[in-house]
Formats: C-alpha cells, structure tokens, sequence
C-alpha cells in the first residue's frame, strides 16, 4: 500500500513540473471540443505506436490461429483433446503478450501527462449534465466523455490505419 502511494507521488510530482495547474477556460475552447481532440491525437498516436512496433503479420496469424482452435474446441467433446486445445490457445496467446506491450512502453509516458493534463485542467467540471447521477455526481466529467470518444475513434483509427486486430 506504500509503494503504491509512493509511485502515485513521484508520478504526480513529476507531472507537476510538466503540468502546471490550468485553468479550465485558458485554452479558449469548450471542454468537449478540447476531450474530442486529444481522445483523437491519443488514438492517433496508440494506434501509430501498436502499429509500428508490433510485428503485424504474426499478431494477424496467431489470431488466425486462435480462431481455428477455438473452432476445433467447440466441435470437440473428448475432454481430454478440449484440454489439449485449450493449452494450444493459451500458448499463442502468450505469444501476443510481448507484442501488445511493445507499443505500450512507448507510450505510457505521453499518456500519463496528457491523462494529468486533463485531470488538473478539468477535474470537477461538469462536461454533459445527467439526468441520474453517475458515481455520486449528476454530470460526467472528463473522463467519462474521452473513455467514450477513444473507444469510437480506436476503432476508426484502427481500420483507417489497417492495424492488426
């Protein structure tokens, strides 16, 4: 529990000097307009980043080849070639792991700063008003409207981009 509370400090004091405290009105646009851009420069960027420093043609054949066993593995009632199979799966699967966080060391840094950038710009300001309260608030903030945007533009980057899925 200290260790966590430590890093969680030396990220938000490293930040700081980066980050200064903002204003939420000092970059002259509505919230909405600013969360929009940077969810599509992040995903831009992620998708960039997964891209070209992933190796696409294995990630394309393992899923190929995940998606036959888990085929096989449906069809197949002996337990035992089930067991087999799933093991199969779970040995392509593995390897993905090293491929997926290539792109994920080059670009945790940036992402941290912007994710700071925009908790200090616009932490408590209420961006879409809700009819019901959500997490004990009646508006979603910021967060809530980037998880939102990144997850349509990801998709839209990732076929504009042709990035392995």
């Amino acid at each position: 529990m200290v260790v966590n509370e430590t890093i969680n400090q030396t990220i938000v004091n490293a930040t700081a000097t980066i980050v200064p405290a903002a204003d939420p009105h000092l970059i002259g646009l509505p919230a909405f307009v600013v969360i929009l851009l940077i969810s599509v420069f992040v995903s831009i960027l992620s998708n960039l980043a997964y891209k070209y420093a992933t190796d696409q043609a294995l990630i394309k054949q393992v899923r190929e080849d995940i998606k036959k066993h888990q085929e096989s593995l449906k069809a197949q009632t002996d337990p035992q070639k089930k067991l087999e199979i799933q093991s199969q799966v779970t040995s392509l699967s593995m390897k993905l792991m090293p491929q997926t966080f290539k792109p994920m060391l080059v670009t945790i840094i940036p992402f941290l700063i912007i994710f700071t950038f925009l908790n200090k710009l616009y932490a408590n300001v209420p961006i879409i008003p809700l009819s019901f309260d959500l997490f004990g608030k009646p508006w979603l903030g910021w967060f809530g409207i980037y998880l939102i945007f990144s997850l349509v533009f990801m998709q839209v980057f990732k076929k504009l981009l042709k990035v392995a899925q």
